[in-house]
């Protein structure tokens, strides 16, 4: 990758320095096996569960599996494929976590899969990689700095055409763009959704991702989509829900604490892909790439330790609204309008300020 992301530092100085395992999830194809590799000292120190030969040596003895490692930090990627992968994570950090600094690595399912069964607390940090963004830096700003001048690192532009994963962006091909994100939603509407849920009826699910697509920006309404894909209610909510743990969308809640008139039900829906976007639809990807930049730098603060950071939107019953409210530390932050030509500051944005 031509470029160190911004968690890589972290991670070697917070993990990893703490005797901690670190874990990496993300979007897929977004790089985390690649900048996990940047941290090993010693590349034969990577062991991946689809090799045939590492993987008999893990069933029968994950300590036994890990005897020839070089110095420095070991890579376990797509390890919660095996069903049994946080016992045996679990025994080896007990046994020889002083001695072995572990990053684990894996599809978006990672995240889903560590938060339930064997506990693994106090063992691990969880990180979430983002696609790059303009100023992907090896040492991010701090909370307090965001207003200080960054060096553009990436064009506003180039990642509007190519979106933000590295492999379509550094490709620099609009036409392959568009073919890998075909081919990615292909796998995950499939492989992926497969192996968390019981799905009876796949083609109806691509279905569903494709009109999510086309409500980016928007307040999503799961009676509009039951009613569009010809599907159940409760399986449509079950399927969104389950694509926003795959990483496909996120939600961004309305906030309502302290305002009045406020609207507090629908979400409003943002792709992590947004290639899938419609090219014509320009100011539905240019508020979604903001939308990506913010929720990243919330991921980044929390993750790192520098507070509890969430991303919102306002707006009440007389129509009035504001694009993104940062909350920091459950209180009000910043609030951002996502505008391309217009220099003057939203009435909005006063008028939710002064309350």
């Amino acid at each position: 990758m031509p470029v160190e992301r911004y968690l890589q530092s972290a991670i070697a100085t917070d993990a990893l320095a703490s005797r901690k395992m670190a874990f990496i999830s993300g979007p897929r194809q977004v790089g985390k096996t690649t900048l996990a590799k940047k941290l090993l000292k010693d590349p034969g120190n990577y062991f991946l569960w689809d090799d045939p030969g590492f993987r008999k040596a893990w069933s029968k003895s994950p300590s036994g599996a890990l005897a020839l490692r070089g110095p420095g930090p070991v890579l376990l990627d797509e390890m919660h494929k095996d069903r049994r992968w946080k016992t045996k994570l679990k025994g080896v950090f007990d046994k020889q976590g002083e001695d072995i600094p572990i990053i684990v690595t894996g599809s978006a399912r990672l995240d889903l899969y560590r938060k339930g069964g064997d506990s693994l607390m106090g063992r691990y940090f969880p990180y979430r990689l983002h696609p790059l963004s303009v100023n992907e830096s090896s040492t991010p700003p701090a909370p307090d700095d965001i207003l200080q001048n960054r060096t553009t690192r990436f064009a506003w532009e180039d990642l509007l055409r190519l979106g933000g994963c590295p492999e379509p962006f550094f490709g620099a091909s609009e036409s392959k763009a568009r073919r890998w994100s075909r081919l990615r939603l292909d796998r995950l509407a499939t492989e992926d959704a497969r192996d968390i849920q019981m799905v009876s009826d796949l083609n109806a699910l691509r279905v569903v991702a494709d009109l999510l697509c086309d409500k980016v920006s928007s307040l999503l309404s799961i009676n509009s989509l039951r009613e569009d894909a010809g599907v159940a209610y409760g399986t449509v909510r079950s399927w969104v829900s389950m694509l926003e743990a795959l990483y496909f969308c996120f939600l961004v809640r309305p906030y309502a604490k302290k305002l009045r008139r406020v609207l507090t039900a629908e979400p409003k829906l943002y792709l992590y892909d947004i290639l899938r976007i419609p090219g014509e639809k320009v100011s539905a990807r240019l508020e979604n790439l903001a939308a990506l930049h913010l929720l990243k730098a919330c991921h980044y603060w929390t993750d790192t330790g520098q507070g509890e950071f969430d991303l919102r939107f306002i707006r009440n019953k007389d129509k009035r609204e504001v694009d993104f409210l940062v909350l920091r530390d459950d209180k009000p932050w910043v609030m951002l309008e996502c505008k391309s030509n217009n220099k003057t500051p939203s009435p909005h944005l006063l008028f939710f300020a002064q309350q």
